[in-house]
């Protein structure tokens, strides 16, 4: 009965449709079925004890022969039909093109390879043929694309010379358009920024006018004690002038960009107890300062004239838009960057005007009856900005107004 098992088991073996080859971990054959012998044109036997490199064409056995003792170091399973094409050497000397499916199996301690082998030659041909068909489609869609193209080409070329004219005409009439509103646009500053200039001069000198006649009565009469309230507002309204000067001379500056920073050492403990003692000559009756440095007395490399702008236009601010007798809070922190806090108690900014209190001319609704240019923190904000810094205003109407002003300690020249 095991014999008739084994004659079953050859016939079934033998008669697969694709050929089974089975070699040592040397690549000898040492058993295949008829269908490898059919698929190589072997006779029944031949094939029996040979190594597989007969199967292989000649240039391929070298490589062939390195792919075999890696493979049994790491046997693997390939599927037929994955990977690169792979070619077959037949008795008579032909080459075939095959497709092979590997696995390895272990047999009384021992490794062996079993390969299935078809010969793809029909398939090989028929995608072959398929190419060809596709070449010769695609050879017609060029041939339709070329004269497509050449077509859309001359359209094209007929309506570019519209189009360049076409063109041109809006572009000029652009250019028009442009020119026309900048010069709007600069006259209507150029009205505004006179009519700004001779408020904000007018008035002033017609208080040191006013208090430079009362000096000379009084001096004349001998009444000294009534000059000194005058000698303090002629001061006070000199550096209101300076103030308005600096902030035209600057506003220039920025808009031609002629700002040359000059960067110095500095002590800015110094430098801003300077900037709060200053502001004290310009306080209304009944105001006061509360001021709190920082802890640490910290060296600076910056801009000394533009950080007096910077906090003497938003500090002035503060005054100038609270009561008499009102608090204005600031506080100066230090680390990788001055941080500076100042916070009033005055008439706020209505909320619908916040997001353009930094807009060159801007003034709030109810800011109107203050003396002001609307230039200022225009020109605070270009500043911190050109020095690596960043300004934050929070403001609620009738309640007060804080801003934040934060630079770094060491300007990067």
């Amino acid at each position: 009965m095991l014999q008739d098992d084994k004659e079953f088991y050859k016939v079934c073996f033998d008669n697969l449709s694709v050929g089974i080859c089975i070699t040592d971990n040397k690549g000898v054959i040492i058993m295949n079925n008829a269908s490898l012998e059919e698929i190589f044109a072997y006779e029944k036997g031949e094939l029996l004890h040979q190594s597989i490199d007969t199967l292989i064409p000649n240039n391929y056995r070298s490589s062939h022969e390195n792919h075999l003792k890696a493979y049994f170091q790491n046997p693997k399973k390939y599927k037929m039909g994955n990977g690169r094409d792979l070619y077959g050497l037949q008795k008579t000397g032909k080459v075939i093109p095959i497709g092979i499916g590997l696995s390895a199996m272990e047999y009384e301690g021992q490794t062996y390879a079993k390969a299935l082998i078809s010969d793809i030659s029909s398939r090989k041909k028929e995608e072959f043929r398929i190419k060809e068909l596709n070449l010769v489609l695609e050879r017609e869609v060029t041939q339709q694309t070329h004269e497509l193209t050449l077509a859309v080409t001359q359209l094209k070329r007929s309506n570019k010379k519209l189009k360049e004219e076409v063109q041109k005409k809006i572009q000029a009439e652009n250019k028009a358009k442009k020119a026309f509103k900048k010069e709007k646009e600069l006259n209507l500053l150029q009205t505004k920024f006179l009519s700004l200039a001779s408020h904000e001069f007018k008035t002033p000198l017609s208080g040191i006018m006013t208090s430079t006649t009362l000096i000379d009565k009084y001096t004349k009469s001998g009444q000294h004690s009534n000059t000194e309230s005058h000698i303090k507002k002629i001061k006070k309204l000199v550096n209101q002038l300076n103030s308005v000067l600096d902030d035209f001379l600057f506003l220039d500056k920025t808009e031609t960009k002629k700002v040359n920073y000059q960067f110095t050492d500095f002590s800015f403990f110094e430098f801003f107890n300077q900037v709060v003692k200053n502001s004290k000559t310009v306080l209304k009756q009944g105001q006061q300062i509360e001021y709190t440095p920082s802890n640490e007395n910290i060296e600076v490399y910056q801009d000394k004239i533009i950080l007096d702008i910077i906090f003497r236009n938003i500090l002035y601010n503060a005054i100038k838009y609270s009561p008499k007798d009102s608090l204005i809070k600031i506080e100066v922190k230090a680390n990788a960057y001055i941080s500076v806090l100042i916070e009033d108690n005055g008439i706020g900014i209505p909320e619908e005007d916040q997001k353009h209190v930094f807009d060159r001319f801007f003034r709030a609704r109810n800011a109107l009856h203050f003396q002001g240019t609307g230039i200022g923190l225009n020109i605070v904000k270009h500043h911190i900005v050109a020095l690596g810094g960043s300004i934050d205003l929070q403001s609620v109407e009738n309640i007060g107004t804080t801003v934040l002003v934060k630079l770094p300690v060491r300007m990067k020249g």
